[in-house]
């Protein structure tokens, strides 16, 4: 593209901002979110601290009400004393008279005067006489007459043209007021209240009678004294009886108004506390904040005006260098003045000197290629050497097989086999399935779907087996091994070999990882809350280091033991041994006081309720068994007729069919007691035969059961979904054979409770 004279090519951007510029907002972004933040905390401290404020003034607001409160129940509580002696009553009230000078002098009162109730006229005045004809407040006496109560009166006009505050009592004679004692209290008296208070100066101070007029104030009393406050405090004292907002006092100062009137009198206090009172804390506090947030940022541009120009100065020095680099000419060192600078000036250097070596190191990388190639050539030639090994070692037991055949040939038809041929063939066959076993044992461990055979068992019988399998490596050691076994048969329910085959393993591992001539201990115990039996398998071995106990079950994990390193086997037998332990409901722990000091592993299993069956007496393929209908259906010929031959042999009346549909009709007809069936069959599978057979009515004595080379866990509840009352993974052994025969011979029908 071809661009214009003045005209800035396409991938140069103009007006790009400075490094000065960048590093001033970075100044910014950094104090003014701080200051903000600090503001917002120092308000929020100041409403804290108003609030408190605010609290502590109502509180005293409260207390001023109190104490005008207490002092007019003084006055009450002497006026009450004096009305109940007998020498008001008298002819001559001189007595009478002595003894209200006296309450006078003590109480903060003007005079004591005593009425007569009906007539409303004076009959003894403490201030002027022994007698006036004067009449009294007709209000107070009314209020006195009517409600036989104490009455204390608003601001009022005395007789001299002055303000006052009477405080009436009546005087009952024979459940009727008779009289009536008033005394005058002066305004002046209640502004001791006040000062007692110790307001501060510049807040407005108020004491309100019942009618709302001031009393006594701590500022102008004599200008405000019997005239309302602000129109907005009245309305609001009328409503409530306390209250704090923004208002303003009698003399037009706005504040923040708070009262309190006492429910009992009706007289208030008021207090109006200025704005700047409250805010002048606050106001201190956000000009030094704003203050320091100048002079921080004044600093920080400073700094940044600085700094940004001696990046600027080593950026611009890096120019020169970058454009000889890439036009391929010798590359000066630039002069920089900021250490990334410098770095990036070796950089460009190293760079320079970098490109001459670049087919070098495409070279180098050829190389590593054609080595990461021929690594993937070694591991698919590990694969092809397991595969071989695997083969290897399933064509060993495969070869006296053949041999075995052959040599049954030889002998021609109707002869009988030499002796040893079929051990021979016995053998190797269990070797085969060992083998298949032990394989999918390891992907059952790791896929999760590892499965036991559920049988009633004792444990002691268990033991024996797996002492019987441990014993040689113990006594090649020379251990000393003790058991401790409960006399009385315990039962459980769980799959013998699978259990012996975690006894064993860890007898074992007790015995490789303890110096020879070392002690083993096997001691079972029953446990009766709840009801389970643990068995403890303990050695004076190398035991386990703390750290690595939580990992010893793990697969594949291995601690490093250096006694019987090479025994250690792969790392699966603990893993595998826990998840047995745990199919049984059980649990498996391990325990050591420390490396040297032995281990001990528990095992803790259910005890069941029920006894085991007892293992019938003499030999199994001895005793003869009842002829029962036997229905065989499986696509695979060699084995349908093979395992016909054995149940001819057995006594049996045996019907082969080849596929599920064939099966369905001859049942029918044949109507067969027990029924050995494939899974995977044509036309229909053995899942669908089975629900099939089942919903026949004729068929409900039949045990079906499953004969399949699937022997997953899904696949055994597949098969009980669809029916079936067993599930046998080939190969079927003779034994088992004749035990599912006799086990549907000593039943009377089947149903479907099986």
């Amino acid at each position: 593209m071809q661009t214009t004279p003045g005209q800035l090519p396409p991938h140069v951007h103009p007006r790009l901002p400075t490094i000065r510029f960048r590093l001033a907002l970075l100044v910014l972004s950094c104090v003014l979110p701080a200051a903000i933040v600090s503001a917002f905390l120092i308000y929020d401290h100041y409403r804290v601290e108003r609030a408190s404020l605010l609290g502590e003034a109502m509180a005293t607001a409260r207390s001023m009400v109190a104490v005008v409160d207490r002092d007019f129940d003084t006055v009450v509580t002497a006026l009450s004393a004096l009305s109940v002696s007998d020498d008001v009553d008298a002819a001559d009230i001189a007595e009478f008279r002595r003894q209200a000078t006296n309450v006078h002098a003590i109480l903060p009162i003007t005079e004591i005067v005593l009425y007569d109730a009906p007539t409303r006229r004076q009959l003894m005045n403490t201030a002027t006489g022994p007698v006036s004809v004067a009449p009294g407040n007709a209000a107070l006496l009314r209020d006195v007459m009517r409600t036989g109560q104490p009455v204390v009166t608003g601001l009022t006009r005395d007789g001299a043209g002055g303000q006052t505050i009477t405080v009436g009592v009546p005087v009952v004679r024979e459940g009727a007021v008779r009289y009536v004692l008033a005394a005058q209290v002066l305004p002046a008296a209640l502004g001791a209240i006040l000062r007692d208070q110790q307001v501060p100066a510049s807040w407005r101070a108020s004491i309100l009678d019942g009618d709302l007029r001031i009393v006594a104030r701590n500022v102008d009393i004599e200008r405000y004294r019997g005239t309302l406050p602000a129109p907005d405090l009245v309305e609001r004292m009328r409503r409530q009886l306390e209250d704090t907002f923004d208002g303003s006092t009698v003399d037009g100062n706005r504040v923040v108004m708070l009262y309190s009137r006492s429910s009992k009198s009706g007289w208030s206090v008021t207090l109006g506390i200025p704005h700047a009172n409250l805010a002048a804390g606050l106001m201190r506090t956000l000009e030094s904040l704003i203050i320091a947030t100048v002079v921080i940022l004044a600093l920080g541009l400073g700094m940044a005006w600085l700094v940004g120009g001696r990046i600027a100065h080593s950026v611009q020095a890096l120019i020169e260098p970058a454009t000889a680099l890439g036009t391929g000419q010798h590359v000066q060192p630039a002069v920089v003045d900021f250490q990334e600078a410098r770095q990036v000036a070796d950089s460009l250097v190293r760079a320079a000197a970098a490109l001459d070596d670049a087919r070098g190191r495409a070279d180098s990388e050829l190389r590593e290629r054609r080595a990461a190639q021929e690594a993937l050539q070694a591991a698919d030639l590990r694969k092809d050497e397991f595969l071989a090994t695997l083969a290897h070692e399933l064509r060993n037991p495969m070869a006296p097989l053949v041999n075995a055949l052959e040599i049954m040939r030889l002998g021609g038809p109707g002869k009988p086999p030499p002796p040893n041929v079929l051990d021979i063939i016995e053998r190797q066959l269990k070797q085969m399935v060992r083998l298949v076993d032990d394989l999918l044992d390891v992907s059952r461990i790791t896929t999760g779907k590892l499965g036991i055979r559920e049988e009633t068992i004792v444990l002691q019988d268990v033991i024996n087996h797996s002492l019987e399998t441990a014993g040689p490596l113990v006594a090649q050691r020379r251990h000393a091994l003790s058991v401790n076994v409960p006399d009385e048969p315990v039962v459980l329910q769980g799959d013998a070999t699978r259990l012996a085959q975690v006894l064993s393993n860890l007898l074992n591992n007790a015995a490789k990882y303890t110096p020879n001539g070392g002690r083993l201990a096997l001691n079972a115990v029953r446990l009766h809350a709840p009801d389970r039996v643990r068995i403890d398998i303990s050695d004076n071995g190398i035991g386990i280091a703390a750290e690595m106990l939580p990992q010893v079950f793990d697969i594949f994990f291995q601690a490093d033991r250096s006694l019987g390193r090479a025994q250690a086997g792969l790392g699966i037998g603990l893993s595998l041994a826990r998840r047995l332990v745990e199919l049984h409901g059980g649990t498996l722990t391990a325990a050591s006081p420390g490396k040297d000091l032995g281990s001990t592993f528990a095992i803790e299993l259910p005890v069941t309720t029920g006894d085991a069956t007892p293992a019938p007496a003499g030999d199994v393929r001895s005793a003869p068994l009842p002829q029962l209908r036997v229905l065989v259906a499986d696509d695979n010929i060699d084995h349908a007729n093979t395992l016909r031959t054995l149940l001819i042999a057995a006594g049996q009346s045996v019907t082969v069919c080849y596929d599920g549909l064939s099966a369905l009709r001859c049942a029918e007809s044949f109507e067969p007691q027990i029924a050995f069936l494939d899974i995977g069959m044509p036309r229909m599978d053995g899942y669908e035969l089975a629900r099939r057979l089942r919903a026949d009515p004729r068929q409900q004595d039949c045990m079906l059961v499953a004969v399949t080379g699937w022997g997953q866990e899904k696949d055994q509840q597949s098969s009980r979904a669809a029916g079936f009352h067993r599930h046998i993974v080939k190969p079927l052994a003779p034994a088992q054979l004749r035990a599912l025969l006799q086990e549907r011979a000593s039943r009377a029908t089947m149903h479907d409770t099986v």
